[in-house]
């Protein structure tokens, strides 16, 4: 169906959060429950769900590739009903899921970590954790890391599990923005990096979500190793 001229693709329909609200309600899931399950920042949806901000075409294409039950015509077109009403004595189908075992840190194992990078161990030799093939994506060589403690709440809890992604010495500078692993001396941290002077003064700021949590600068002549926070796979109720 092509667009009246002069009139949007929008127009005329609910806004698309009413549409994602109604969605929410039907799966009977909170907003947080489908940012974790997207590896999503809650904190976008609310904002979506307040009219601050819009969807992007990515998150709207992962939100039905993870809900299948959910109709792309009411999602997109506003044409309820909102999800696919199963058959009459139709099977229901499992879709199989598949699972990939990762490279696994552990908080206890933060200090054995440390060790086995900086004198090149192989990764084979660590603990491994299970995660679904579709959230790892074409990421090379990840790990999966347990965060402790709660300076990063309410973006990830203690005892979240992370998927990490090595950030090659050359693109150190480049950081900016996000939550990042990092080894400095003989500590193992998460943090997020929002001063990166490394280019000009050789040194990096990591910075805590939590106000209480504080920030720490580190001169580059102590970083020994940094991975990029890619996406949560597994969090805690708090």
């Amino acid at each position: 169906m092509f667009n009246e001229p002069g009139k949007s693709f929008e127009e005329g329909l609910e806004p698309i959060q009413e549409r994602l609200r109604q969605v929410f309600d039907a799966l009977e899931i909170s907003i947080y429950q489908a940012a974790k399950d997207l590896g999503e920042n809650s904190s976008k949806f609310y904002n979506i769900l307040n009219g601050r901000a819009k969807p992007s075409y990515d998150t709207i294409m992962r939100l039905l590739e993870q809900y299948p039950q959910v109709r792309a015509d009411f999602l997109l077109r506003g044409q309820k009903p909102v999800l696919d009403e199963p058959e009459q004595n139709g099977k229901i189908i499992e879709l199989e899921v598949r699972y990939t075992d990762l490279p696994f840190v552990p908080t206890r194992f933060y200090a054995s970590f440390i060790e086995t990078y900086i004198e090149g161990i192989s990764m084979a030799q660590m603990e491994t954790y299970r995660v679904p093939v579709h959230l790892v994506g074409n990421h090379k060589d990840p790990v999966v890391i347990e965060v402790s403690g709660n300076s990063m709440t309410p973006q990830l809890a203690n005892g979240a599990k992370v998927l990490a992604i090595l950030v090659d010495p050359n693109n150190w500078e480049y950081q900016s923005g996000g939550i990042f692993a990092v080894i400095y001396r003989d500590f193992f941290v998460v943090k997020r990096i929002k001063d990166n002077e490394l280019l000009t003064k050789q040194r990096l700021t990591l910075h805590s979500d939590n106000p209480n949590g504080g920030s720490v600068t580190v001169p580059l002549k102590d970083i020994r190793g940094i991975w990029k926070i890619v996406r949560v796979i597994d969090s805690p109720v708090e």
